[in-house]
Order: C-alpha cells, then sequence, then structure tokens
C-alpha cells in the first residue's frame, strides 16, 4: 500500500468507490456484519457526522480497514469458509499481502484489509486462522484491534450497490473515538504517516462539541480503563506535546500547500497541538 503523504493524493471520487464496495460487501455478510467493525481512513465521516460551520469535509481514503471482531481460531473452520465465500461473491479477489482483498471499481481497484487481534503470532504478523480447512482467510494483527468490539457506534448507511445492484442501506459498526484514536496513534508510531496525524486531528477537532467534548465521552469509555488505551493516549501527549513534535509536523506536512508560506505550516502545527491538548483534558480523570 502506497505511502500517502499529501491531501492532494486523496478525491471525493475514490472515497465513493471505496463507500460503494462497502456497501455491497456489508450486503453481502450475512451474520458477519455483526463482527465487522470500520476502522482506518473512512471511519472519520461517520465519526463526526454533521460538519461543524466552515469545516472542511475530510480528505477520504483509498482503501477500507476492517476489523475482524472475533477470537480468530475459536470457530468452526466453516465460520471462515463461509465468509471466504462471501468475498468472492462480491466480486473481491485475496492479493498479496493475504490480508487484503481487492476488485475493480469504475477502473481503479479498491482495496479491503482485515485486520485482528490475537496472541497466536507476534502483533505485525498475518494471522491465517484454521489453516487446512480451505478457509484461505487471514488476518493482519494489529495490538488494540479488538478494542473496536468492545467501544463501537452504530450507524446506517445508504450508496449504491457495485455492479449495477442499485441503492442499498446498511449497518455499520465503527471504532468508537477511543478505540479509533488508540488504533490510530499506535500506527502512526509504528509507521510516521502523515495521513494518520491527519486523521487523529481532524476526528477531534471536528467532533461534536469539539475535542474537548470528544475527551469527556471518551472518558465513559468502557475501554478507557485498558492498558492498551492508557499507553496509547501516553503516546499521544509525548507526539503532540508541542509544536517541534512529529504529530504535529506530520498534520501540517499534510494539509500545507507544498510551496505554502511558513505561518500556515505554523498556524496547523499549533492547531493539532491545541486540538490534542483539549482532548486530553477532556479524557483526564
Amino acid at each position: 500500500m502506497p505511502t500517502r503523504g499529501h491531501h492532494d493524493e486523496y478525491d471525493r471520487a475514490a472515497t465513493q468507490r471505496c463507500e460503494r464496495a462497502l456497501v455491497t460487501l456489508l450486503g453481502d455478510l450475512g451474520p458477519w456484519r455483526e463482527r465487522i467493525y470500520l476502522v482506518g481512513g473512512l471511519a472519520p465521516r461517520y465519526l463526526v457526522g454533521s460538519l461543524p460551520t466552515g469545516a472542511e469535509p475530510h480528505v477520504g481514503t483509498t482503501d477500507v480497514d476492517l476489523v475482524v471482531g472475533v477470537a480468530l481460531g475459536e470457530d468452526e473452520p466453516e465460520t471462515y469458509r463461509t465468509l471466504h465465500t462471501n468475498l468472492i461473491r462480491s466480486g473481491f479477489r485475496q492479493a498479496t499481502p493475504s490480508f487484503a482483498w481487492q476488485r475493480s471499481v469504475d477502473g481503479l481497484t479498491v482495496t479491503v484489509e482485515f485486520l485482528c487481534e490475537t496472541d497466536a503470532v507476534p502483533a505485525g504478523d498475518i494471522f491465517r486462522p484454521r489453516e487446512g480447512t480451505g478457509s484461505k482467510l487471514a488476518a493482519f494483527n494489529v495490538r488494540g484491534a479488538l478494542l473496536a468490539r468492545d467501544d463501537f457506534v452504530e450507524v446506517t448507511i445508504e450508496g449504491e450497490r457495485l455492479d449495477d445492484g442499485g441503492m442499498s442501506r446498511v449497518d455499520l459498526r465503527i471504532a468508537n473515538v477511543l478505540p479509533y484514536v488508540t488504533l490510530k496513534i499506535l500506527a502512526f508510531q509504528d509507521r510516521h504517516q502523515n495521513k494518520d496525524a491527519y486523521d487523529l486531528v481532524y476526528t477531534l477537532l471536528n467532533a461534536p462539541d469539539g475535542p474537548r467534548a470528544a475527551g469527556e465521552r471518551a472518558r465513559s469509555s468502557s475501554v478507557r480503563n485498558d492498558e492498551r488505551v492508557a499507553e496509547a493516549l501516553e503516546l499521544l501527549g509525548e507526539r503532540f506535546a508541542d509544536t517541534d513534535q512529529d504529530g504535529p509536523a506530520s498534520y501540517a506536512r499534510f494539509l500545507a500547500a507544498p510551496d505554502g508560506a511558513d505561518d500556515e505550516a505554523a498556524r496547523l502545527r499549533q492547531q493539532a497541538v491545541a486540538t490534542i491538548r483539549a482532548f486530553l483534558r477532556g479524557v483526564a480523570p
């Protein structure tokens, strides 16, 4: 998956293709819909909802990240064969790496990636449940992924199914703000992509009633006292402690014009720091 470093590498059409793929896939997954949770770059548009006055829409995404919210490996083999079959029925084909599935939409490739959390393999490795059963399902092992299962919001989205399938409405489970922030800051720490910093700040900056209110709501999350969350919040404070840190720098690089004035980048760095500080003040007991 290519590194995305600037907002002009994203467009509304790519996001719409991803959303159509998501609507199609969820519509075809049957009972698996209740085990799938959206994280990643498509989530902010649903977490934020109605934008504050004057706010720019989220830039979107070029792929779809889904957490498999079950203890992978414990279900019967047929469970995984069913998911595999439904992915193929939706027009997706397993790609490389094996936790990614792809299909062409309007001549361009949309990628759906499956994430999990398990002790069976180290974090950062690919887990293949029930190998040898024919399911071929694989997921990328991400620390904190199952937090989405324990704190999520559910929204109904409507979109056009692929292959001229007409309009469809599906229920979608999305990692709530605290699990989302946890996954994003851990991802940023691992790969330092500008887009991760942008997704983080954007989601909190434009949250209903602002970042402080988002933090206050996160304080009552069922995962607030999880050790993975505590680690992530500490890391969040470090990476956005002041304008010299890499978090604000990445946020500014993503949004500022490549040849823009220094004062634009400075303003964006300050915005990132202020947003994260307000959120952390709300989360603090």
